[in-house]
């Protein structure tokens, strides 16, 4: 029994030891403009499974292993630009993370009368994506559709919520 625990000991020890070298960092995440919190911000280690988000008053605390220490932090908040440092450069005490509000533009679209195009398109998508009627016909497609005695779909049903004259 006595050897039975020294086997399980030194083959946990390579474990515990890379577990014990870790690096804390703790800060707060908040508007470099207004110099409030952000709450809920995402902060991890690029290209893992270590990650936290920030609380209430925008404040977070993270261990990340020192095998991770040349990956980059990554900070985000919606609408706001991510902050990105390596690991090993924001292992302080406390540091204090300002985001800077950003916006990101979209390019224009153009919308054209004609939703009955869109109806036809989106009945043509759902009739493609089953391959038996009988399932089709058992959700809520079933409304859309005239069907016969043998469950073949005879024609499209365009009611007036789905037309525009």
């Amino acid at each position: 029994m006595k050897a039975f625990s020294i086997i399980v000991g030194l083959l946990l020890l390579p474990a515990m030891v890379i577990y014990e070298k870790s690096i804390e960092i703790k800060g707060t995440v908040i508007d470099a403009v207004e110099r409030t919190p952000l709450k809920d911000s995402h902060v991890y280690v690029k290209g893992t499974n270590i990650g936290v988000v920030s609380g209430e008053n925008g404040e977070f605390s993270l261990q990340v292993p020192l095998i991770y220490k040349n990956r980059p932090l990554i900070v985000s908040y919606v609408g706001y630009a991510n902050f990105e440092e390596k690991v090993s450069k924001v292992q302080q005490l406390e540091i204090q993370i300002a985001m800077h509000p950003t916006v990101i533009t979209l390019d224009e679209i153009l919308v054209m009368p004609g939703k009955e195009l869109l109806v036809d398109q989106a009945i043509d998508k759902i009739l493609a994506e089953y391959d038996d009627p009988e399932e089709m016909l058992t959700d809520f497609y079933l409304a859309l559709f005239v069907i016969d005695e043998d469950h073949h779909v005879l024609d499209k049903v365009m009611q007036d919520c789905c037309i525009v004259k």
